[in-house]
């Protein structure tokens, strides 16, 4: 780090002296880096300083319960305990208590936790005084990834180990989730870029010289381009929406205004098939307030509006309505198209999942449209809900929270 700060700090006064800046300039812009240093110098994580501590006694005995120790033990964000030798939690932290649901002090290790690997190193802690490094996971109804780190520790002439946990489990999902998008995305780019390779060829050779089915076959490349277009693009999206989806949004946002924006862009797509968006009645522009993102709200109505279009029949209705509940606000697009089979409904939000209706129809859609819808939905803390009949329609209730009227 400080030969990061000293660099660029050299590279600060070579650029500056280049371009005639003042040396009061100069020396402001180091003592901000310097300061920057410092201060995160200083906010070095309690639970590293913690661990260090206990690597560096040579003599454990009476190490642990100073009111300094205590703070930093409860305070803590990671979740840790102490275990005696007959695997009774002599002490747990918040972050711990929290973690399994209840407060752990007196109880059995087995009852909050139960691993083969956690027991065999505390075992070794405990016995041999040996430090360890595990991973392991917890089976439950769903599986859980723990890294931790156990130490054995000596108090008033007695042995004990100290276990401090982090939980993988998010990484682990997001890495396993990665691998099956990247999957998925070979696979979906592989159909269309075969398609246009092999229209390619027969351009090339047997129809080099049938003006007739050279356009034909042009046409279709177009077609298959323009998917592969929309799926990097929707690709793109879901990325934006997920990488944002634990960051909570605060803007005041016009459900009105976001849904008339997404009436106009896909308003093109809705006239080659002539059909009618409509609300279901007059509303007014400054109701229906929500605390979230406009850009993403919008991008739910034209995704509902997009996939509410693709599978309506010609000379249709779409219609879209608002009502106010308590603290919620719920929106409704309603569709006459051909509606979605039972057994599908709980997953057309899943990433690359197409309906029946969509292959008995061949509607060249990405699969990522209404996934992209619920992550954006569950980063506004709302819910979304499906409702269909097989040839009559599909309603699609999206269920937002109020913008706080004192905000």
């Amino acid at each position: 780090m400080i030969i990061l700060i000293i660099f660029i700090t050299l590279i600060t006064i070579l650029i500056a002296s280049y371009i005639n800046v003042p040396w009061i300039f100069i020396l402001l812009i180091i003592f901000f880096y310097i300061l920057i240093y410092v201060l995160l110098s200083r906010e070095k994580d309690s639970a590293k300083r913690f661990v260090v501590k206990i690597n560096n006694q040579e003599n454990k005995q009476n190490f642990f319960f100073s009111d300094k120790d205590k703070s930093i033990f409860n305070q803590n964000t990671f979740p840790m305990i102490i275990v005696d030798k007959s695997y009774r939690i002599t002490s747990s932290n918040v972050a711990f208590n929290s973690y399994v649901g209840k407060d752990a002090n007196g109880m059995n290790l087995s009852l909050c936790l139960r691993s083969n690997e956690l027991n065999d190193a505390l075992s070794d802690a405990l016995t041999n005084e040996k430090k360890s490094d595990i991973n392991f996971i917890i089976y439950d109804q769903v599986h859980k990834y723990i890294q931790a780190q156990i130490f054995p520790l000596k108090i008033k002439k007695e042995i004990f180990a100290l276990v401090m946990m982090i939980d993988e489990t998010p990484q682990k999902i997001a890495e396993k989730l990665k691998s099956e998008f990247v999957s998925n995305v070979s696979h979906e780019l592989k159909t269309p870029l075969t398609a246009i390779m092999g229209f390619i060829e027969t351009i090339n050779g047997p129809a080099k010289n049938d003006v007739e089915q050279k356009e034909k076959f042009l046409k279709i490349i177009q077609v298959e381009a323009e998917r592969m277009q929309r799926l990097v693009n929707d690709t793109l999206s879901l990325t934006r929406v997920e990488e944002s989806e634990y960051q909570t949004p605060n803007e005041r946002v016009s459900l009105w205004y976001c849904a008339n924006s997404a009436c106009d862009s896909v308003q093109t797509l809705a006239d080659k098939k002539n059909i009618k968006i409509s609300f279901q009645k007059e509303y007014q522009k400054d109701e229906f307030f929500i605390k979230g993102n406009a850009d993403q709200i919008t991008e739910v109505f034209e995704n509902l509006l997009d996939n509410a279009i693709t599978y309506s029949k010609d000379d249709t209705n779409i219609t879209i309505a608002f009502s106010e509940k308590e603290e919620n606000i719920e929106f409704k697009i309603i569709d006459q198209g051909h509606g979605i089979p039972k057994d599908d409904i709980v997953r057309v939000s899943e990433r690359f999942f197409r309906s029946k209706t969509a292959n008995m129809y061949k509607k060249n859609s990405s699969g990522l449209g209404l996934a992209i819808v619920k992550h954006i939905i569950n980063r506004h803390a709302g819910s979304l809900l499906i409702e269909s009949t097989e040839g009559k329609g599909s309603t699609f209730t999206i269920t937002l929270p109020k913008f706080p009227a004192s905000s």
